[in-house]
């Protein structure tokens, strides 16, 4: 078994956590919205994420994992506004623009208010602060409970597994909010 395989059930379980997470607080379905778009794009904007991110995770945890559910969010914002657009510019950029509208330790709140459109003081925006607070400890500790040891590089695909459901999950609940829902075609 390679090593990308003994990472999938890891990647699976936390993907079902907090999809059940976001299906008790009302938030989503049964399945995560997302788009091939979106998802292709994770390993370059990872690249330019990890530079933010890695060096809060020792102080800062829930900052270093969760930010990465506001950019999912805010990617899929900009997928829906324009993708012929936003498509064409390389992924590293379009997480800097979010990065640096506010600077990275405001990114939850442009991506809320600028990007999504949501009021800071709404019931609505503290809901979804609220919920991705909840969802990031969830992955945090899914994370902690794996107990690889730091600076190995299982530590580091795990820490990279969860961005990538925590970015998904950022998809899904942009998409649910812009009114996207999950459609079964069928084949004649």
């Amino acid at each position: 078994m390679n090593e990308a395989e003994k990472l999938q059930p890891y990647t699976e379980a936390l993907e079902r956590l907090l999809l059940r997470l976001a299906e008790e607080e009302g938030l989503l379905g049964k399945q995560l919205l997302e788009t091939d778009d979106l998802t292709a794009l994770f390993p370059e904007l990872t690249q330019a994420y990890l530079g933010d991110a890695v060096p809060d995770f020792e102080q800062y945890p829930l900052v270093s994992l969760g930010w990465i559910a506001f950019v999912g969010m805010a990617m899929a914002a900009l997928w829906d506004s324009d993708w012929e657009q936003y498509g064409a510019i390389p992924a590293g950029e379009l997480y800097q623009q979010i990065r640096d509208a506010r600077g990275w330790d405001e990114l939850d709140e442009y991506v809320l208010e600028e990007a999504i459109g949501l009021r800071k003081e709404s019931d609505e925006a503290k809901r979804y602060t609220a919920f991705l607070r909840r969802a990031t400890e969830q992955a945090y500790s899914a994370l902690m409970h794996e107990r690889a040891e730091p600076s190995t590089p299982l530590a580091f695909q795990l820490y990279g597994r969860t961005l990538y459901a925590l970015y998904r999950l950022g998809i899904a609940l942009s998409l649910n909010l812009l009114g996207y829902k999950l459609h079964r075609s069928q084949a004649n």
